[in-house]
């Protein structure tokens, strides 16, 4: 009798679209997540980056094997000469141009104080040439939060563990049932609105600036 009303309590849990620990073929699946982005090699992304300044609205792409990216940039609600251009960047640097004829601007990407920054950063970072350890995941904070849809795809949503120095701070992933990365969804800076990044598939080759590559 307690077997049963064991077993029926588990699958009860399993059933429910509430926050629960991940299970082991659910470690596995989020292990996979950069290495699957690896192996995507480029792909096309939008983004929303919530800052102090207006929503940043991203369209590019990103190359996660050469970890750089992508995109031209606005600012809702802004329309100056630099709330609107052209963004490239690698794990340290950016550079932004306002216009495709105008000068590329560099600078290193900062650590702390900038959601741009954060964004871009975050996006390079997103690929990796081997699997995460789906044990240590497994024993960690993340877990599933519920299942949903992107358009007519069907995704389970999934919070990642608490980084250090961050309680509040953790990386949504969206995955499709083939495990790839569809939807990012990150706490930047200080900001109460997440930022959303959408992968929309593969994308072309990113050719980089010589600026960049100095």
């Amino acid at each position: 009798m307690k077997r049963a009303l064991a077993l029926l309590l588990v699958l009860t849990a399993c059933g429910s679209n509430d926050p629960r620990p991940l299970s082991i073929p659910e470690a596995e699946r989020l292990a996979l997540v950069r290495f699957s982005n690896y192996t995507t090699g480029v792909s096309a992304f939008t983004a929303s980056v919530p800052s102090p300044g207006g929503k940043l609205v991203l369209d590019g792409r990103v190359d996660f094997v050469n970890h750089l990216g992508h995109a031209g940039m606005r600012t809702d609600g802004r329309d100056d000469e630099f709330s609107k251009g052209l963004l490239q960047w690698n794990l340290g640097r950016m550079a932004f141009a306002t216009s495709p004829s105008a000068d590329w601007q560099v600078r290193d990407l900062q650590e702390r104080g900038s959601e741009l920054d954060g964004a871009l950063r975050l996006l390079v970072n997103l690929g990796a040439d081997r699997p995460e350890n789906a044990q240590l995941l497994l024993q960690s904070s993340a877990r599933w939060l519920r299942a949903d849809r992107i358009g007519d795809t069907a995704v389970d949503v999934f919070e990642g563990p608490k980084q250090k120095d961050a309680a509040d701070a953790r990386l949504r992933y969206w995955l499709d049932p083939d495990g790839k990365l569809r939807r990012l969804e990150a706490k930047l800076g200080n900001q109460e609105e997440l930022a959303v990044f959408d992968f929309t598939g593969p994308g072309e080759p990113v050719q980089v600036i010589p600026p960049l590559a100095r």
